[in-house]
């Protein structure tokens, strides 16, 4: 009789001791499963799609050419018809807050208006505002100077140059620990004076995929 209770006695302090090391296994489980990413560290980031430009003279819409290079009537209309071609725009900077960036961003355009090329680059001091510290969604805006280059492939190029500025909004979705990927829309528009002749206001609406990669020394939360 004795020997059948330390028989149970010994099986029952097993299966307690067995269910205690799965349970602390468990636990230890739960703890460290890794938690979302903060940014955090140096960062930089590529954008490439389409942006949709259109300009104006202060009382006049731009040319829009035709394939010998002679200005097509423009109807009265305030704003050219848009051409839409492909661009591209870098950022680089510092991450002072998970809720913020701040740095450079430089962007350009190109099209072409019948036999003519016409460029834009802008160079802009720019801040991403984060509304939440772990989603990936936000608001972007940018100060700077704009440059638009008229081409025609005969004559020497003209270039103004002039103020810019720039909004839009995006989400970074990470695909890693520092590399993150998502849409972006930005609105950028320059106002460009020109010697003995009205200014040129010119506005691009941009949309495209970009690609940043951060630092190694992310934190996590």
């Amino acid at each position: 009789m004795r020997r059948n209770a330390a028989a149970l006695a010994l099986i029952a302090l097993i299966a307690g001791a067995t269910s205690a090391a799965n349970a602390q296994g468990r636990d230890r489980g739960l703890v460290e499963l890794p938690r979302r990413p903060v940014r955090s560290g140096f960062y930089f980031t590529a954008a490439l799609g389409a942006g949709r430009e259109q300009c104006r003279f202060e009382t006049s819409a731009c040319a829009v050419l035709d394939p010998n290079g002679d200005p097509m009537p423009s109807n009265g209309q305030r704003w050219r018809d848009a051409f839409t071609s492909p661009s591209f725009a870098l950022r680089l900077g510092g991450t002072p807050s998970p809720n913020a960036r701040i740095g450079l961003e430089l962007f350009g355009w190109s099209g072409d208006n019948g036999p003519a090329t016409e460029r834009t680059v802008g160079l802009l001091a720019n801040a991403q505002l984060y509304p939440s510290r772990r989603d990936g969604f936000y608001l972007k805006g940018g100060l700077g100077f704009g440059w638009s280059t008229f081409d025609d492939h005969v004559f020497a190029p003209s270039t103004e140059s002039g103020f810019m500025f720039n909004g839009g909004a995006g989400y970074d979705i990470p695909v890693s620990r520092n590399i993150a990927l998502g849409p972006v829309v930005d609105y950028y528009q320059g106002s460009y004076p020109r010697l003995g002749d009205e200014t040129i206001t010119e506005r691009i609406l941009f949309f495209g995929l970009s690609i940043t990669a951060q630092s190694g020394s992310r934190r996590w939360r």
